[in-house]
């Protein structure tokens, strides 16, 4: 399998299209969270602890040494001879798509493409990339179940979610209910996966009744062609499934590098919060873990390129609701709080990601990388 040239700078004038979305969204919701409150938002900002503020951006680092490892982890179950600082490259590369495609969905692309640079063979990379995927979202879903398990009260406390960067004519909508969906969203990711893999009435029921009628109102191309497509990627699915579990070591130490991951980089509002002087008795380390949880939830079902907007809408309506306990003090500390968590957090690691995209060109190691099994 190979990849054109062509093609991949086609993607990439579209990537840095939606890029410039991106950066003008973020530039709007920045606005809107500032509105007529500049003075008092930057009176708090200028008072920022500037050692949180480094704690910070260490966090950023560690979350990319995270994240590389479960790569690194991976990609050793078949090329002997991978290097760490190829599954950095990797993640960055990857962590850049992400943030600029909605949904992420160009992130694959384009790490495979780094990978075939690498000089590990297609068929590896995508292996290794659904790993990956799988493992977490694993995390992920347990992560979604002690969430809603440990703050199910919090949701009734807070009720409803205002769709507004103000109170002035928001809608209003239940908290239950966004929270309900981005579970079933998270874990439907996986779940719609593994009921089409191993329950062979709901296989034959997708690849018959259901492909037939998306190829009639013409959503697929070919009957056929489609079907085959599906085989193929239920063929994959239980491969690279069977391998996690093959490989139980492997597994474990990306579901505990994911796990860190998703600790570390939920609890970013709490060191804000300390960085901003911020005193609440609500405000401490596991709800800011927690509360950025039911954020993923919420924001993950809404594809805007970067989440941009609606993570930070979201940021102000979970960290300080107009009912139910308030993480900050003050609005204007949670509006401090939020342009510090988005610079840090999204702003910062984009910058980061764009430099190594246009800087990293992967040196031509030896020939000797030939397709290998995962090592028994």
């Amino acid at each position: 399998m190979s990849i054109k040239n062509n093609e991949i700078i086609k993607q990439v004038i579209r990537y840095v299209i939606y890029l410039i979305i991106v950066l003008g969204l973020t530039a709007l919701a920045f606005y809107l969270t500032i509105g007529n409150k500049i003075n008092d938002i930057f009176d708090v900002l200028s008072t920022a602890n500037i050692w949180f503020i480094f704690a910070i951006l260490a966090i950023v680092i560690v979350c990319i040494v995270l994240r590389s490892i479960s790569i690194f982890t991976l990609t050793r179950l078949f090329e002997k001879d991978y290097y760490f600082h190829r599954a950095i490259m990797i993640d960055q590369i990857g962590s850049l798509y992400r943030m600029v495609t909605p949904a992420g969905i160009g992130s694959h692309i384009m790490e495979t493409y780094t990978y075939n640079k690498q000089r590990v063979s297609i068929s590896n990379a995508l292996s290794v990339l659904a790993m990956y995927s799988i493992i977490y979202q694993i995390v992920l879903i347990a992560y979604g179940v002690i969430t809603i398990i440990v703050k199910h009260d919090l949701i009734n406390e807070i009720g409803y979610i205002s769709i507004s960067f103000n109170n002035d004519n928001a809608a209003q909508v239940p908290l239950w209910l966004l929270v309900a969906i981005g579970f079933a969203f998270n874990t439907l990711s996986i779940g719609f996966i593994l009921l089409i893999s191993y329950w062979n009435g709901f296989f034959r029921f997708i690849r018959g009744p259901i492909i037939k009628l998306l190829v009639k109102i013409r959503i697929l191309k070919g009957l056929e062609q489609s079907q085959l497509k599906l085989d193929a990627a239920v063929i994959n699915f239980r491969g690279n499934l069977k391998t996690i579990f093959k490989h139980i070591p492997t597994f474990l130490i990306c579901f505990v590098a994911f796990f860190a991951y998703i600790t570390i980089s939920y609890s970013v509002p709490y060191f804000c919060g300390l960085s901003l002087g911020n005193t609440s008795a609500n405000a401490n380390f596991w709800d800011s873990v927690l509360l950025s949880n039911f954020h993923q939830m919420v924001t993950c079902i809404i594809p805007i390129p970067g989440s941009s907007v609606v993570s930070e809408l979201f940021f102000l309506r979970l960290f300080y609701p107009t009912t139910g306990p308030q993480f900050y003090d003050t609005e204007q500390i949670a509006r401090a709080a939020l342009l510090l968590w988005r610079s840090l957090m999204f702003i910062f690691p984009l910058i980061i990601a764009c430099l190594v995209a246009l800087i990293y060109r992967p040196r031509k190691q030896h020939e000797n990388h030939e397709n290998q099994n995962p090592q028994e």
